[in-house]
């Protein structure tokens, strides 16, 4: 039998291995984040390939793919000489992701009620996220909550129906998930389900004025309370108390 005859045929090829690989490298991504949300990881630390690698145990390979599709993200940064570390967040930055954000969601909130004469059960998803936020705020899951504030603004986007909203939103959402992880150290996390229930509730009642107002409310004035680099600071004080 010739060598080539115990070969796989390259029709097979795709449905091997690859796709687990993939679903590795997401792992090891939202590890990264979960991480760095709960305060494992700060603004400016480094995040060394080799260390996320035995804590995972996984190989290095997932870790560095996982790195790179951060970085992309503008999570972290890859620095010469210092390798990645994770990309701080100025109260200038934060002001710029919340305004586009604004943005976005403000027109996802309109497409939506534009679609909802049409579509009555429209808000059935989103209603389903703000069960599951309350239930991670009664478990005191407050990583649960970051996550799921997250993915009930990906939710409002996604039955927008607007793929290109979504795809301008999509790079925000684990940066976001950071941001709002921390902030959840400082904000009780009650407060946030209650924010996310009167947009729910301001966009069943159709006042496009109102959802207008309160997804203003809720991203921007909201979030402009939050002294994101004082929670980082006092944050990293802690953690060296503990050393």
């Amino acid at each position: 039998m010739h060598a080539k005859d115990t070969q796989p045929g390259t029709d097979a090829l795709p449905r091997l291995a690859p796709l687990e690989a993939r679903t590795l490298v997401d792992q090891v991504v939202d590890a990264i984040v979960e991480a760095t949300a709960t305060g494992a990881f700060l603004p400016g630390d480094r995040i060394v390939e080799a260390e996320v690698a035995r804590a995972l145990n996984v190989s290095r390979v997932p870790v560095r793919e996982a790195l790179r599709i951060l970085e992309s993200q503008g999570i972290v940064v890859n620095e010469r000489y210092r390798g990645m570390r994770l990309m701080d967040v100025s109260a200038d930055r934060l002001e710029k992701i919340l305004k586009v954000r604004n943005a976005l969601e403000t027109l996802a909130a309109h497409e939506v009620l534009d679609l909802k004469p049409e579509h009555p059960d429209i808000l059935s998803p989103l209603e389903a996220r703000v069960r599951e936020l309350h239930a991670a705020v009664a478990a005191g899951d407050s990583f649960g909550v970051a996550r799921l504030d997250t993915e009930f603004h990906r939710t409002l986007c996604k039955i927008s129906g607007n793929g290109v909203l979504l795809q301008s939103w999509e790079p925000l959402s684990r940066q976001l998930t950071i941001i709002f992880g921390l902030s959840t150290l400082q904000k009780p996390i009650e407060s946030i389900a209650r924010e996310h229930d009167d947009v729910l509730d301001a966009l069943r009642a159709g006042d496009r004025a109102a959802v207008t107002e309160m997804i203003r409310v809720h991203i921007l004035d909201y979030s402009r309370e939050l002294d994101y680099e004082g929670l980082v600071r006092a944050h990293r004080f802690g953690r060296r108390a503990k050393e």
